[in-house]
């Protein structure tokens, strides 16, 4: 299991001065956080290898830390944010490349591959999957987001956030999905469609608390700055359940339990304890091998087109 850690984005002075502040990531991180680190969250959801319940509690776990502030995504040196002092190097997907290059020939016989990310991390697992899979040979790869979603663009307005990733960090999208890199065509919400129809022998799953605080603040700010509308916890709800029903959920299984909590893999409670419909995070994510997703709660997907 390769796991990106999350900790926000640096793509104007607010939030450039969130991702700085964020406890481990960023200019914080070192090698005392992370040992510390190892010693909280580091033993706990997905990283817990005493529970059976974990899915993936016999695998090996690489950790793949987070300084760049660009989503895992970026390659883009010597930038400069207006009203943030210095430069910036977002370099998070050239990272992921120079840590794949290491990982692969040691993990080449593995029996199964997942690449797992929360909150920053889980928008690294829909950029950087591409060159995961080509790393181990075209193999299936199981992808999980945690807390990450793609708000579709409604009355809230997500496209001008989109353009402000995309064109500061120079996201590395792929050749072969233009509109991936086009908000106005969609933009990054192509990304699960494209992942799932150009690697169909890939797995899939998306998670996030129905009403994930952090996720409503910073598309609250977002679709406003863009002169849309603002967002509350009944409409970002409505919205993963737009995004499930009508966008990903034939190929992607989905768990948006109830709740404000931001991220649940990195928590015994939220990832192998606490159920929703009878089922926690964990049995959920034991499904991900079925042949067709797995939806908690129960989906109502649009037909095909």
């Amino acid at each position: 299991m390769i796991y990106l850690q999350g900790g926000g984005a640096c793509y104007d002075a607010k939030s450039c001065g969130q991702n700085a502040n964020t406890s481990i990531a960023g200019e914080n991180f070192s090698r005392k956080k992370f040992d510390e680190w190892t010693e909280t969250f580091g033993n706990q959801g997905v990283f817990n290898t005493e529970n059976p319940s974990n899915p993936v509690a016999g695998w090996n776990h690489v950790y793949v830390p987070y300084c760049t502030g660009d989503l895992h995504g970026g390659d883009r040196e010597d930038v400069s944010i207006r009203g943030v002092p210095g430069q910036q190097q977002f370099v998070g997907h050239r990272n992921v490349q120079n840590i794949l290059r290491l990982l692969a020939p040691y993990f080449k016989d593995a029996e199964d591959v997942a690449l797992v990310g929360a909150s920053a991390g889980g928008f690294g697992v829909l950029i950087n999957y591409p060159q995961v899979v080509e790393a181990f040979g075209g193999r299936s790869v199981a992808a999980l987001v945690d807390s990450a979603p793609i708000i579709p663009e409604s009355a809230i307005k997500t496209s001008c956030f989109q353009r402000k990733v995309i064109e500061t960090f120079d996201l590395q999208l792929p050749d072969r999905c233009p509109e991936c890199a086009d908000p106005s065509r969609g933009g990054l919400l192509n990304m699960y469609s494209y992942l799932s129809h150009t690697y169909p022998q890939g797995r899939y799953a998306f998670a996030s608390a129905d009403a994930d605080l952090a996720g409503v603040i910073l598309y609250n700010d977002e679709s406003r700055a863009c002169g849309g509308t603002g967002v509350n916890i009944l409409n970002y709800r409505f919205s993963l359940y737009v995004l499930r029903d009508k966008h990903i959920g034939h190929d992607w299984a989905t768990f948006l339990p109830g709740g404000l909590q931001h991220t649940m893999t990195q928590s015994d409670a939220l990832f192998l304890d606490r159920k929703f419909k009878g089922v926690s995070a964990a049995e959920w994510l034991a499904r991900i091998n079925s042949k067709a997703p797995s939806h908690v709660p129960a989906a109502r997907l649009r037909p095909k087109h």
